[in-house]
């Protein structure tokens, strides 16, 4: 059996991997003060550790620190290039800045590490397609109906991630969904477009990011309304007014 990544053994392993997930939780329910307690028991234990280099990034963006939470990241890869959050992260940090180069070089990089975990783990199994493909039907079919009946030729499909194409466009590698074609505006104003309108959800993030059924349930449906938004018009501040990140 390969040693763990992070270099330790055994139960100190086992210990630093339960202190990054409750440092995330309390981060994710916005606990900071025990959350900075426990990455400093995780900094303690491997303070060179590529997920507690994260965690440490995790705290300085909530700090408003980007320049720490940067320099967090870049130890983090260099502890274990292939940690695909880090890279997810520098990237966003990248956007933020401007530098689109090397944020899809790093964007890029976690397209095919993500793919790779997928098929390591049997992400998308015939019942995760079925179960996704099901509740974005239900969430279309509680549309009004005056709604319903501009939508009822807009088709929604599965992939499992963005292509590496739509990334080198800048598209985040782990969006949940992307609207495509024209908008119901410009079908009902009879503007020319080929391509055809069509909203996809791509079930491998969405999987990535829930927990459980429920919380995929509620993933989906805000991701369909989300999309749906954009094909009435809606630009992504319109959309996250509305509840719909």
């Amino acid at each position: 059996m390969a040693p763990p990544r992070n270099g330790l053994s055994g139960a100190l392993s086992e210990a630093l991997a339960h202190l990054v997930d409750e440092a995330l939780e309390l981060l994710g329910a916005d606990d900071v003060v025990r959350a900075r307690a426990t990455i400093a028991e995780a900094v303690a234990l491997a303070p060179d550790a590529a997920e507690v280099r994260v965690l440490q990034a995790e705290l300085a963006i909530h700090d408003g620190d980007i320049d720490a939470a940067h320099g967090h990241l870049e130890a983090a890869l260099r502890a274990d290039p292939d940690h695909a959050d880090a890279h997810h992260m520098i990237a966003r940090i990248l956007e933020d800045r401007g530098e689109v180069a090397t944020m899809i070089e790093h964007d890029l990089r976690v397209l095919a590490l993500d793919a790779q975990a997928d098929r390591r783990a049997g992400v998308g199994t015939s019942d995760d397609l079925a179960f996704i493909e099901e509740h974005a039907r239900r969430t279309l079919d509680t549309l009004p109906g005056h709604l319903a009946q501009r939508v009822e030729d807009v088709p929604v499909v599965l992939e499992a991630r963005p292509s590496a194409a739509l990334v080198r466009e800048c598209f985040d590698p782990r969006a949940l969904g992307l609207f495509e074609g024209p908008t119901d505006f410009d079908r009902r104003a009879g503007h020319a477009d080929v391509r055809p309108t069509r909203i996809v959800l791509f079930y491998a993030n969405l999987l990535a990011i829930a927990p459980d059924d429920d919380a995929l349930v509620e993933q989906i449906e805000v991701t369909v309304l989300h999309e749906l938004g954009h094909f009435f018009g809606l630009d992504e501040d319109d959309v996250a007014d509305l509840g719909l990140e």
